[in-house]
């Protein structure tokens, strides 16, 4: 998969409001010398040429477009390779850890975010029925309980997923990447999904990530979230809160 790029730019095709190109903004901005190019993907009334040459597989967004034109896909695959190509992989400032099995548990949770937290939480808003957004707000807590104990395995007492105080790493971002997204469903239908009683250590663990240079410097404001999936709702005729 390739694309012309012929000018020696690293260039990023995503959108602003997407939690999967936050990912890779993210896994940039850890890797602070890694110089790009946000090209913002635009998917009415068609997706562009330039996209569909990129990931002529999926045909989604991110894809990271290299300075010779080879092209990257999927939000998990570009984040490793990030670290891989930038940050030597592993050590103690890898964003993915150093030990094998450790790597292997934030590979495994990644796939349950994606597979069943994201899938649920996305619902509640999106939902094309009162009762499917209610099994999707039950099912978000249930997932927040799984990711609650994983956050307990993976830290090991420490800040952050990674095992570390001082910097985020691989599972963080991964999980990162939805909080403005679920902070903007949180004010859209009354709910409290990270709270202190149900899901201490996570809660605290989102105030530490967002107070991250990593997070500040790519995260949309939870307005402009909230504003995004209100267009959503009627762009796809879901009946919104209040």
């Amino acid at each position: 998969m390739a694309v012309a790029n012929g000018d020696g730019v690293v260039r990023l095709l995503g959108g602003r409001m997407s939690p999967f190109t936050l990912r890779a903004r993210m896994a940039l901005a850890l890797r602070g010398e890694v110089g790009y190019e946000m090209v913002e993907e635009r998917f009415h009334p068609r997706k562009s040429d330039r996209l569909l040459a990129a990931n002529p597989v999926y045909g989604k967004i991110p894809v990271l477009v290299l300075p010779d034109g080879r092209a990257i896909c999927e939000s998990a695959v570009i984040v490793q390779y990030v670290d891989e190509a930038w940050g030597g992989g592993g050590g103690d400032g890898g964003i993915l850890p150093e030990d094998p099995y450790e790597r292997a548990m934030h590979r495994f949770w990644t796939v349950y975010i994606d597979d069943k937290f994201w899938p649920a939480l996305d619902a509640i808003s999106l939902g094309p029925t009162q009762e499917a957004r209610a099994t999707a707000t039950a099912n978000t807590l249930s997932a927040l309980k799984l990711l609650e104990e994983a956050f307990a395995a993976c830290s090991n007492g420490r800040a952050f997923f990674s095992g570390r105080d001082a910097s985020p790493g691989f599972l963080d971002i991964m999980l990162g990447c939805f909080l403005p997204a679920l902070w903007a469903c949180e004010k859209l239908n009354g709910l409290s999904l990270l709270n202190v009683t149900t899901t201490p250590l996570l809660c605290k663990w989102s105030e530490r990530f967002a107070a991250t240079a990593t997070a500040k410097a790519v995260m949309p404001d939870t307005e402009e979230v909230v504003a995004f999936t209100r267009f959503l709702q009627t762009k796809f005729g879901v009946a919104g809160s209040k």
